[in-house]
Parts: C-alpha cells; sequence; structure tokens
C-alpha cells in the first residue's frame, strides 16, 4: 500500500497565512474515510529558516488515486502564500520494494 508523504516549508513570516490555510482547507475538504490511514499526522519542526511540516499517509488498498487526488486538491489551499513550498513523492512499504526487485522479506524476530 503506497504511503503519501508531504512535506512543507515555509519562512516564519508566513506562519498565520498558513494557518489560516490550514483551517480553511479543513473545513473545506473534510478526511474522506476508508481512504488513507495517517502514519504521522502532522510534525512540525522549525529552525532559522522557517517552518517545516511533515505528514504521512499510508493509501488503502485501491485507494492510491483518489488518496492523492485528494491531497493535491487540499495542498492547493496554499498556493497563493509566497514562498510556501511543498513535495508529495509517494513512498513505498519495504515489502513493496521488495516484491519490486524480485526479493522477499527475511524474516524478523
Amino acid at each position: 500500500m503506497p504511503i503519501i508523504v508531504i512535506d512543507t516549508h515555509y519562512p516564519p513570516s508566513k506562519y498565520q497565512e498558513v494557518l489560516e490555510a490550514w483551517l480553511g482547507a479543513l473545513e473545506k475538504y473534510p478526511r474522506p474515510e476508508g481512504v488513507f490511514t495517517p502514519l504521522v499526522e502532522t510534525a512540525v519542526s522549525s529552525n532559522q529558516d522557517g517552518f517545516r511540516v511533515f505528514s504521512a499517509y499510508q493509501t488503502n488498498p485501491g485507494k492510491y488515486e483518489e488518496a492523492r487526488a485528494y491531497s493535491a486538491k487540499f495542498m492547493a489551499s496554499f498556493f497563493h502564500i509566497e514562498d510556501y513550498f511543498y513535495e508529495m513523492p509517494t513512498w513505498s512499504t519495504i515489502e513493496e520494494a521488495m516484491e519490486s526487485i524480485g526479493a522477499k522479506m527475511p524474516e524478523r524476530e
């Protein structure tokens, strides 16, 4: 089951705009049920360059396209904020990665 990772960055001066956009997106785009499971709901760190917000969601079987479309719509809520950027790669579980190269997971204790 693919994992959608959302990694955002923005400067400290934009925190109020980001907060308002996030609250608006939560209201406008309620989380769909049965599409994905949060692995990391929302983790936040900061440094001299600004804030970084990281989330990871494991898609449910057969729901990747729906999860990706929902995430893209949600993230479009931040497009108007200058110097806000994000990456949204898809990751594989270790089992999927091993299978893609024709290998099996070793037994773990």
